[in-house]
């Protein structure tokens, strides 16, 4: 019995080889190859489905700015920069307050979009959640969104939130003065 385990690691050791060089210097560069590949994909954002792009990367506005006539007030922001690809039925308004609950306004609130000519190119009513007018106008920049309500906003904390829609996801909000 000692003689048989003697003999059965000799043949161990004789079998026993590891994979020749080349064979292994190949299978390094495969998986090299191949995580660069997917680190790659995974870097450049190729894994990011169809509407994905965030709203805060392709609209930003300037604070608001308060006007009041009669009954009537008047909250203006300007659009400071907005990327190719968006449209006023990409967007969507809600007013909330600094808790995040919705405001209901007074009143019908409208948004009123006016373009760089000072003329009217959409109207949203935050009632119904709608495009009245103007739902497949590009937004660019300079261009104003104004918010007519019967109720002063005016240091209550409320913000104006842009909700995203389309193939533009997430919100970006401007606090009303």
């Amino acid at each position: 019995m000692h003689m048989w385990a003697k003999t059965e690691r000799r043949w161990r050791k004789k079998t026993k080889r590891g994979v020749s060089p080349i064979i292994a210097t190949i299978l390094l560069v495969a998986i090299t190859v191949v995580l660069a590949a997917v680190l790659y994909i995974l870097i450049s954002g190729l894994t990011k489905g169809p509407g994905n792009t965030p709203l805060g990367t392709a609209l930003a506005m300037s604070p608001a700015n308060e006007q009041q006539a009669g009954a009537n007030f008047w909250y203006n922001f300007s659009i400071a920069s907005a990327s190719g690809g968006l449209t006023l039925s990409n967007l969507a308004f809600q007013v909330q307050t600094s808790t995040g609950g919705i405001v209901t306004l007074a009143g019908g609130p409208t948004v009123t979009v006016i373009g760089l000519t000072g003329s009217t190119v959409g109207t949203y009513t935050i009632a119904t959640a709608t495009w009245a007018s103007g739902g497949s106008t590009a937004v660019s920049n300079q261009m104003q969104i104004s918010i007519k309500t019967s109720s002063n906003l005016e240091s209550q904390g409320d913000t104006l939130v842009v909700l995203g829609g389309g193939s533009f996801s997430g919100s970006i909000s401007v606090n009303i003065p």
